[in-house]
């Protein structure tokens, strides 16, 4: 499910990941199907207890408090690709899932991140672009599963928070693009 989005960015990275999992195209393409299907199933569990199907049980959890509500951020460890992230979900009231994105597990040091523009795709996080850059500024390019960071001029493309692309700063006379669009 992760890949398949990542995909629209860095094709050739999904490609040897898929390959590093031992998943013929195919079969990340019936994972991906899948996937899609018990999103809209009827049948299937809901929020949290769709991803602890999914997922298995939770490494650890976190009660946080959004100004007067209260929410649980629970933690996946994930096989293979990424052993120092974690799928960070945060649950609402009656296992409603607010949000999910890939972080750095609490144990996995920050990694010592040069300028933007020698930033590589899947080489670090949103929150270690923060810790980075504390005056970045992020926005939400109001697509799914996307995140976009803007720090000295570049702007830093991210899906399920793991940065894809870095765009370098506009030069006079040349219009910024407002990212990749997603492949259908």
């Amino acid at each position: 499910m992760l890949l398949r989005r990542m995909a629209d960015y860095q094709p050739d990275l999904v490609r040897e990941a898929r390959a590093a999992l031992g998943a013929s195209h195919a079969e990340y393409l019936a994972a991906f199907s899948r996937w899609q299907a018990m999103l809209r199933s009827r049948s299937a569990p809901r929020g949290l207890h769709l991803l602890r199907a999914v997922l298995g049980p939770e490494e650890h959890r976190d009660e946080v408090r959004v100004g007067d509500a209260r929410a649980t951020v629970h933690h996946w460890p994930l096989a293979g690709l990424w052993p120092e992230l974690r799928w960070r979900a945060v649950v609402g009231v009656a296992g409603v899932v607010l949000d999910g994105s890939l972080v750095r597990a609490a144990s996995a040091p920050p990694p010592d991140l040069p300028e933007p523009s020698a930033l590589v795709p899947w080489g670090c996080v949103v929150a270690d672009t923060l810790r980075r850059w504390p005056d970045a500024v992020q926005t939400d390019p109001e697509v799914p599963s996307r995140w976009l960071v803007e720090v000295r001029g570049h702007r830093l493309w991210f899906v399920h928070g793991l940065l894809q692309l870095v765009e370098p700063p506009a030069t006079g006379g040349t219009e910024r693009k407002e990212g990749p669009l997603p492949n259908a």
